[in-house]
């Protein structure tokens, strides 16, 4: 019958949901901050460093307040 398909589709659908579930979890055990940036893109890569520079971390996020002003 059709509901024959039932425990193997969970199972399927499980292994592929538990991955993204538990990510931010796993980055902030591992790398101390629950997400991860993508840095394929140079804009991204450009913040990526500004946000080091600015806070410090790059996984603080710090607006323009956080930039001290000029002489």
């Amino acid at each position: 019958m059709w509901f024959e398909i039932l425990p193997s589709g969970l199972i399927v659908g499980m292994c592929i949901a538990i991955p993204q579930f538990a990510a931010p979890y796993l980055n902030k055990a591992i790398f101390g901050n629950p997400y991860r940036r993508n840095l394929t893109e140079f804009w991204d890569r450009h913040q990526f460093t500004r946000d080091c520079r600015v806070s410090g971390a790059p996984w603080i996020l710090k607006g323009i307040e956080a930039i001290p002003d000029g002489e």
